[in-house]
């Protein structure tokens, strides 16, 4: 793609991002790698609003089989699709389903430049883990789940990010142990653990850290970032109510309306 060509496309995405809606598949999507990165900040400039944290996808076998990759991938979070529990969230047009995730608030400034973080000195950077769902979706018209570069430009597939209340200590808590619930109108749907991302959701962080920095950036102080899902999808519909259950680390619950 060319240098026009990124450009209006990464503006179309921003558009169907804040209207709900959906564009044609233009003429060479999905795209490369390289393109897909430069659509999503060219697309990231054009919603016209901060950036306040990063979604991870694709940190478990099954959603990189569906996406049809083999490691991680990220996408931004912004302030008007952020919402706090028991929200109700419109239900826009390519929307795919729920996600039951852990999600962290970073408390400090990554150090410019810095990479080589692993699960134990991520958590210098971070001031607490909460239970989230993210919203998952297309913005360009399709069947399914895109391959990794269409996702990636389309920011990362989020739609929304709902989070929890912070769980208390989380820093002795085993989350990789932990036992997660997916429910819609109270009825489980899905069920997984903390360990199916990455192994353990820290290890997510760190992967994102290094990949933020080989890039020139790094997280921010008051940043939210969500991890993958622990579950897989959970199906929804409006007007349904969907729930992550933690178990004892608490829930999050999100209501559709049409």
């Amino acid at each position: 793609m060319n240098r026009d060509e990124i450009e209006s496309l990464g503006a179309a995405l921003a558009k169907a991002k804040r209207e709900g809606g959906m564009i044609p598949a233009p003429t060479g999507w999905p795209p490369s790698a390289t393109d897909a990165e430069a659509i999503r900040a060219r697309a990231i400039v054009a919603m016209g609003e901060p950036v306040t944290g990063w979604k991870i996808g694709a940190t478990s076998p099954e959603a990189q089989k569906m996406l049809q990759c083999d490691g991680p991938v990220y996408g931004p979070l912004f302030q008007s699709a952020t919402f706090a529990s028991g929200e109700t969230v419109e239900l826009t047009a390519g929307t795919l389903g729920a996600e039951c995730e852990f999600a962290f608030r970073i408390a400090a400034d990554q150090p410019a430049g810095q990479a080589g973080f692993d699960r134990e000195t991520i958590t210098g950077l971070v001031q607490s883990c909460h239970p989230a769902i993210e919203i998952v979706g297309r913005r360009v018209e399709s069947n399914g789940f895109p391959p990794v570069s269409a996702a990636l430009a389309d920011f990362g597939m989020n739609v929304a990010f709902i989070h929890g209340p912070a769980i208390a200590d989380d820093r002795s808590v085993d989350l990789a142990a932990a036992p997660v619930r997916g429910l819609v109108d109270g009825a489980e749907t899905n069920a997984g653990h903390g360990r199916n991302v990455l192994g353990h959701p820290l290890n997510a962080l760190a992967w994102l850290a290094n990949a933020l920095a080989e890039r020139g950036g790094g997280l921010k102080a008051g940043d939210w970032v969500t991890t993958g899902t622990c579950l897989g999808v959970v199906p929804m519909k409006a007007g349904s109510t969907v729930t992550g259950d933690f178990g004892d680390l608490g829930a999050v619950r999100v209501e559709f309306r049409a």
